[in-house]
Formats: structure tokens, C-alpha cells, sequence
């Protein structure tokens, strides 16, 4: 196995493991990221009622590397020829001729079309999926600077400019948490006020009230700077409910603490896990913790702990390596193809308010790839848990 850089990272923050390869080909690889191929098989999936068609939705090959398109066989009236270059020394002869030399791409330009059209698969996906209900994406991991925070303005972001708004990021934890600080924007309301008039909130108006609206078309429910009682289930359950009335999805920032009121009213009405974590041993040792916890907090909740999706991040501090951490959410039964990696971004590191377009291109292709995942995995739970009901 041989190690390379995550595009855009720099080179002591992110590596991606690749199969060792002797052909020049392999150079292709570099332009793709490992966050881009962990998905869920399509004859895995069972299509729900009205659901965008789950078939062919992601690459059909789970390999590590992409290889450059095979020029077609003269032979096969079914193969697709491969478009003349359009980029590079080649691109540049093509173009300067006229069409009248047609030479092949490079193995760079063919990964970049390659990654151009999984992305396109992805962003289908995410726009088409439809649900009966609302939807709820747990954010969790018991450790504090995990990257919760990040993880759900950034993927909640992501689905929001995607699919057009419709998607609310909610802070549940107990005490005043840090999520309208790294959101865009100062909130004169927030939880503790939607809280404290939650009975007289009824149309989707008062509700953005509480609000701030993202770049990216998502509503962020945070903090104000202003002091706020601690969240009680009952509060949680509440905001859920008028929230779902008015949003698509509902993303949802937890605490730190498993066994208090908003966070197991935030397990109740959620239908997909994500877990991000740093890495480094302590924040995996606890996201391992979070998902023995589940397991042991009925039907519904062990579901969320099965098919939790795993989003290791880089924030430029020393890390352990992420094949260990990696293997050690393997071994406690979380399948590879639901472990991602979001490669070390200055953006976010910065750890002030997150800007979808300030992020660097291959993080925003990485998150693209994990919320095709989450949705991808969210039209299974839901179909699953409502068929049961």
C-alpha cells in the first residue's frame, strides 16, 4: 500500500491509502479523494415510496483508484468512444487544429471528467430524494472540539444549496453551544427565545424569526450572545416539531452528554447518524462509546448506530493514523463504505463562521460525497423505521 496526499491538503494532514500500482495510469488517483467512494451499493438500498430510484445513483466500482477510461473496442457497437482532450498539451492541439487531430485525453483530464461526473451523481441524488416527512440527521460525538459544530453547518450547507434551501440547523445541547458563532450572521433571536415563545410560533414567518439564513440557503437556530436556561427534552421535542412543519431536513447539533434530556429527544426524532471526529485516539475512543450507547436504547436508536456515518476530519493538529482509527470503527462494525475523510482545510480550521465558498474545492467535493451518503443512508433508515411503525 502506498500513501498519497488528499488534493488540497497539505502533506502531514490527510493521506489517503491507495493500491500500489505500476502502471503510469495510477497518477490518475491523485486527483480524486477517498471521501468520494465510500457509498452504498445499489442493490443494497430498497427504494422507498417516492423516493428518487437509488439504482446506479453512485460509481458502481468500490476500488481506491480510477482508472483512466479503456478506448473503445472496435468490435463493441455498445462501447461509448472517449471524447477527444479538451485540456492539457492534447486539449490545446485539438483546439488549435480545428477537430482535425482528435487526440486522448490525459489520464488527469480523464480523472477530473471522472470526478465531474460522480459529483454530478451525487448533487442528483441529494436534489431528487424525497421523503413523505421531514428527516432528522443526528450530529454526535460525546468528545467537545470533535467537529460537530463544522460538521453540521458544512453538511447542512451543502444540502441547502443543493436542494434549494428547506434545511435547518438546530442547536440541542443542554447549555448555549457554539453553533451561531461558526454559523454566518449575528441572531437577535435564537433557541432560547423559540423556547420561551414556542406557543404562539405557528407559520413559517415567525418561525424564520429565530433564524439566520446561510449563503448556502440553510436556517441556522443558535444562541444569541445573551445567557439561555439549559434545553429540556420537552424543548427539543417541541422545536422538532414546529421545525419540521416548515423544513425538509433538520439537522441537528448535539452535547456532550449522552444520558441528559435534549440529547436523547434529539436520538428519538432523528433517522440518520453522523459522527465526525478528529483524528486523534480520545475523540474516536468516544464516538465508540456513543455507538455501544445506542445499541443499548431500543430498535430505533440501533439503527442509527448500524448504519452511522463516520467523517474523520483534520484540523492540523498531530494525528494518529487514520487507518488505525479507521480500523477501529471497522472492527466495532461500521462499514467501510460509511467512513469518510474531509481533508485539512485553513477555512475551517480558523474556527470562526463557515462559508461553503471559502472552503477549498476538493472539501467541498469530499462533503458533496458524504451528503449523497447521509441521504443515500437516510432513504433506507426511513423506509425501514416507517415500515415498522
Amino acid at each position: 500500500m502506498t500513501e498519497v496526499n488528499f488534493p488540497g491538503a497539505r502533506r502531514s494532514d490527510m493521506y489517503v491509502e491507495i493500491e500500489e500500482r505500476s502502471e503510469p495510469a495510477a497518477v490518475a488517483t491523485e486527483a480524486l479523494e477517498e471521501p468520494a467512494d465510500p457509498f452504498v451499493e445499489p442493490d443494497e438500498v430498497k427504494a422507498a415510496p417516492a423516493q428518487a430510484p437509488m439504482k446506479d445513483a453512485f460509481p458502481a466500482a468500490k476500488a481506491k483508484t480510477v482508472e483512466p477510461a479503456a478506448k473503445p473496442d472496435r468490435d463493441d457497437e455498445d462501447a461509448e468512444p472517449v471524447a477527444p482532450a479538451k485540456d492539457g498539451f492534447n486539449g490545446f492541439l485539438n483546439q488549435l487544429f480545428g477537430g482535425l487531430f482528435k487526440l486522448a485525453p490525459s489520464a488527469k483530464e480523464l480523472a477530473e471528467r471522472e470526478m465531474t461526473a460522480a459529483q454530478g451523481r451525487f448533487e442528483d441524488l441529494i436534489r431528487q430524494s424525497t421523503w413523505t416527512r421531514a428527516v432528522g440527521v443526528l450530529v454526535a460525538n460525546k468528545k467537545g472540539t470533535a467537529g460537530k459544530t463544522p460538521a453540521s453547518i458544512l453538511l447542512g450547507g451543502v444540502l441547502a444549496a443543493i436542494r434549494g434551501g428547506s434545511v435547518a440547523i438546530l442547536e440541542t445541547s443542554d447549555d448555549k453551544g457554539q453553533l451561531a458563532y461558526r454559523a454566518e450572521g449575528d441572531p437577535q433571536l435564537g433557541m432560547g427565545e423559540l423556547v420561551a415563545n414556542i406557543s404562539n410560533v405557528r407559520t413559517q414567518s415567525q418561525l424564520r424569526g429565530y433564524t439566520v439564513t446561510q449563503t448556502s440557503f440553510a436556517s441556522v437556530i443558535g444562541s444569541t450572545p445573551k445567557w439561555r436556561p439549559p434545553l429540556t427534552r420537552e424543548n427539543v421535542l417541541d422545536v422538532a416539531s414546529i421545525v419540521d412543519e416548515h423544513f425538509t431536513i433538520r439537522v441537528m447539533d448535539t452535547g456532550n452528554q449522552y444520558s441528559s434530556g435534549p440529547f436523547g429527544a434529539a436520538v428519538e426524532v432523528a433517522d440518520v447518524l453522523v459522527i465526525p471526529t478528529m483524528l486523534a485516539q480520545d475523540a474516536v475512543s468516544e464516538a465508540l462509546e456513543l455507538l455501544e450507547f445506542l445499541e443499548h436504547q431500543g430498535a430505533d436508536a440501533a439503527r442509527l448506530a448500524r448504519t452511522a456515518i463516520v467523517v474523520m476530519m483534520s484540523d492540523g493538529r498531530p494525528e494518529f493514523k487514520a487507518s488505525k482509527l479507521k480500523k477501529q470503527f471497522m472492527d466495532k462494525g461500521i462499514a467501510e463504505d460509511h467512513i469518510y475523510s474531509v481533508p485539512y482545510d485553513s477555512h475551517i480550521a480558523e474556527r470562526g463562521a463557515l462559508t461553503l465558498d471559502k472552503l477549498a474545492p476538493a472539501t467541498r467535493q469530499a462533503l458533496t460525497a458524504i451528503a449523497a451518503g447521509v441521504v443515500a443512508q437516510t432513504n433506507q433508515n426511513v423506509f425501514e423505521k416507517d415500515q415498522n411503525r
